[in-house]
């Protein structure tokens, strides 16, 4: 399946979206409160979430929805399908009144990520997938697709964070992969598909499903791979929503495969809990 349906009604909610999202960051008294875990949740965030879910029920009602700002229904475990939803990711940054938030949308069907919406209205910028069609890059009125580079016979460029930076010490042979320290987040992605880099690995926690499950499909749809550090694939729509066992991504499965043999060299092991 293609689900350029689903895709197209992602980008239209997400864009949406963009709307009480931007009412709230513009607000001077934005009314903010604490989450359970410590982390703040504004009235922004509950504004795009109501819009985001209403949508979602009327136009996919057999669905499960999964969001970071909604109850957690344990009914969704039983669903092929099921929407991750993120309404604002950066709140922090969100409240701070800084650029760099999002809103982002994804559909996830056995446990796989298939199509992914992120849209950072204060960037203009706009990103998406699924399969069939390689990811975009919508911005400034012009859209270009994300491929990824081949391996080609060269050495294999990876990005790593900090954490993971035993990878560049290990090395796997001189010439056979070049290292970079890169920031750590899910974005990192899909900003493979951009940078000429074949693999990103974290030892990091990533989040929960929300937060990595767009980029892993725009990424899978670009013909990557994405996994833990023992190469076992990440799946999603699970009862821990928790992205544990870090990350391995890489643009294509050969990519994977050189990679994963680095990781292991390397006795990298991800950050508890």
């Amino acid at each position: 399946m293609t689900f350029a349906a689903e895709l197209a009604f992602a980008l239209g909610v997400v864009q949406r979206a963009a709307a009480p999202a931007l009412a709230g960051f513009r607000r001077a008294d934005l009314p903010e409160s604490k989450k359970p875990d410590g982390s703040i949740v504004t009235q922004g965030d509950l504004d795009v979430n109501e819009l985001i879910v209403r949508e979602l029920r009327a136009g996919y009602p057999g669905d499960a929805i999964l969001s970071e700002e909604g109850p957690q229904d344990a009914e969704r475990l039983d669903a092929r399908r099921c929407w991750t939803v993120d309404p604002i990711d950066g709140t922090s940054l969100y409240a701070r009144k800084q650029r760099h938030w999002s809103i982002m949308l994804a559909l996830v069907v056995d446990g796989a990520p298939v199509v992914g919406a992120v849209t950072y209205p204060l960037l203009g910028e706009t990103y998406a997938a699924a399969p069939g069609r390689a990811p975009t890059r919508a911005a400034n009125g012009q859209t270009r697709e994300l491929r990824a580079a081949p391996l080609d016979g060269g050495p294999l460029r990876v990005r790593h964070t900090a954490a993971a930076a035993a990878l560049a010490q290990h090395g796997g042979g001189q010439g056979a992969a070049v290292f970079t320290k890169s920031w750590h987040g899910a974005f990192m992605l899909v900003s493979l598909l951009a940078s000429g880099d074949h693999a990103f690995v974290t030892t990091g926690r990533t989040g929960h499903d929300w937060d990595l499950a767009p980029y892993a499909a725009m990424l899978c749809a670009a013909g990557g791979v994405v996994t833990d550090l023992a190469g076992r694939e990440h799946r999603f729509n699970r009862p821990q929503t928790r992205v544990r066992g870090g990350v391995i991504a890489a643009v294509s499965p050969a990519a994977h495969a050189r990679t994963l043999p680095l990781v292991e060299g390397a006795e990298l092991t991800p950050e508890l809990p």
